[in-house]
């Protein structure tokens, strides 16, 4: 686990249990981050003026997709 998003892993590890005990992932602690499986995508209770696969519009006029794809 590299230092590309600026945190430690510890930081990263801890996150991603957040996320499992949320059950936004599935994922067994035993095993490397990678093997991790997204199961929820999106914030829940959050309106989002166009459907998650189009992606909300940024100030930018760039869609939240455009950053998964690009960056």
């Amino acid at each position: 686990m590299g230092r590309l998003s600026g945190r430690h892993p510890a930081e990263i590890i801890k996150g991603f249990k957040v996320l499992f005990e949320e059950q936004y992932i599935v994922w067994d602690v035993s095993t490397p981050i990678e093997t991790t499986i997204i199961i929820e995508g999106w914030e829940r209770n959050v309106s989002y003026e166009k459907t998650p696969q189009q992606g909300a519009e940024s100030g930018s006029g760039c869609t939240n997709i455009d950053y998964w794809l690009y960056h």
